[in-house]
């Protein structure tokens, strides 16, 4: 039996404004070593399956289904740059989400489908964000220390949530591809 490594994701990848923000940060660490998303790969985790087998894709898919389709569509705002897990040290790149209730009734609905489907449920609690790049060492803190202030606080950008995709990873030496498996309309 085939397995894949799956994740459920919300796509960010055909925001313009998000996208400028995105390419000035990029121009602003042109000279770290950062592994940069592709723009197209932009996406908001919400949860990693890991190695899934076809019947758990299955399963999870029908739960998915059931569990995301009376939710509605809403807006959720990107705003600050940060890093993980510290700015001496940065491994990860991001921009942070305003606190959203219909992001946080989402979570809690794919929680739901991890408990009914009998899935592994996360280590961490969920903190959204959306990773940008991640650091292959630094070679100026002070730069980064001041591009984190400059979007300390600032909106980098409102997109309309309206799906929720099922998507499989394939490592790559050039980088992930993403394949979607399924497309979960946000209809509610």
């Amino acid at each position: 039996m085939s397995v894949k490594r799956v994740f459920l994701a919300i796509p960010l990848h055909d925001f313009p404004e998000l996208e400028d923000h995105y390419a000035g940060v990029r121009e602003a660490l042109s000279g770290e070593p950062v592994k940069w998303v592709e723009p197209s790969n932009l996406h908001l985790t919400l949860h990693f399956f890991g190695d899934l087998e076809e019947d758990a894709i299955t399963r999870a898919h029908r739960l998915l289904e059931q569990f995301l389709s009376p939710l509605s569509p809403f807006s959720l705002t990107f705003r600050d740059l940060g890093v993980f897990p510290s700015v001496k040290r940065p491994r990860v790149l991001w921009f942070g989400v305003e606190n959203s209730p219909h992001l946080n009734e989402l979570a809690e609905k794919v929680e739901e489908v991890l408990v009914e489907g009998d899935f592994a449920l996360p280590d961490k609690p969920f903190s959204p964000h959306l990773t940008l790049g991640r650091f292959k060492g630094l070679r100026e803190v002070q730069d980064l220390e001041d591009l984190l202030r400059r979007y300390r606080g600032r909106d980098v950008g409102t997109v309309r949530v309206d799906a929720v995709l099922l998507l499989e990873s394939i490592l790559r030496r050039e980088g992930p591809e993403y394949r979607m498996l399924y497309r979960y309309g946000l209809k509610g």
